[in-house]
This record gives structure tokens, C-alpha cells and sequence, in this order.
């Protein structure tokens, strides 16, 4: 149930939660990114591009998340799970349309003799 204050501060709390997430989507994908260079299985630029996608992809997701949970007026246990099932589904989605190099199935020695 949305209430006039609901209202008012879901887009600002939506907001936040975005770029929290994005935050956090982005430095798992940096310390992910950062390996593969490492190990040479991506080059910079494309770790560059999966942590502008992943950092996209997670803010949405997250603002997604908080922006139905608020509208529905769902706390508690309901929010989290409500949060949790459109926030995943959110990522799911962004992640099939969005292709990430950190996610490319890396032939093995194997598969590239055959």
C-alpha cells in the first residue's frame, strides 16, 4: 500500500539503493575482472566493459527490487523475499541480454586440441 509519504521518498530511496548496488555489482566485478587479466583469459578492455555491465546490471537490479517492495508496501519477511525474487529475476534478465566476457565458457586444453 502506498501511503502520500511512500510516495515522496520511494524515488529518492530507490535511487540510493541503485547506486549501492551498482557499488557493490562493480567491485565484485573489478576483483573478478582483475583476475581473469591476471590469469589472461580477458583483456583490459573487456574487464573494463564487464564492470560497467555488471555495475549496470546489479543497480538496476537492485533498484528494481526496492522500487516493488515499496509500491506493494511489503516489510518484513514478505520484503525480503519480494526484494530477493525481483531483484533476482531483474538480474537474470539483464544478464541474458547483456553479455559479460567474465561469464564466456573458457575452453579447455582439451576442447582446443580437438
Amino acid at each position: 500500500m502506498t501511503t502520500p509519504t511512500t510516495t515522496r521518498i520511494l524515488p529518492v530511496i530507490t535511487a540510493s539503493a541503485a547506486a549501492t548496488g551498482a557499488l557493490v555489482g562493480g567491485t565484485v566485478a573489478a576483483v573478478r575482472s582483475t583476475i581473469a587479466v591476471k590469469e589472461g583469459k580477458i583483456s583490459k578492455g573487456e574487464a573494463a566493459k564487464s564492470v560497467a555491465t555488471e555495475s549496470a546490471g546489479t543497480g538496476l537490479a537492485t533498484a528494481a527490487g526496492v522500487a516493488a517492495t515499496g509500491v506493494l508496501g511489503l516489510g518484513g519477511l514478505a520484503g525480503l523475499v519480494g526484494f530477493t525474487l525481483v531483484a533476482t529475476g531483474a538480474k537474470m534478465l539483464w544478464d541474458k541480454a547483456v553479455p559479460n566476457a567474465l561469464d564466456r565458457k573458457q575452453p579447455t586444453p582439451i576442447e582446443e586440441a580437438g
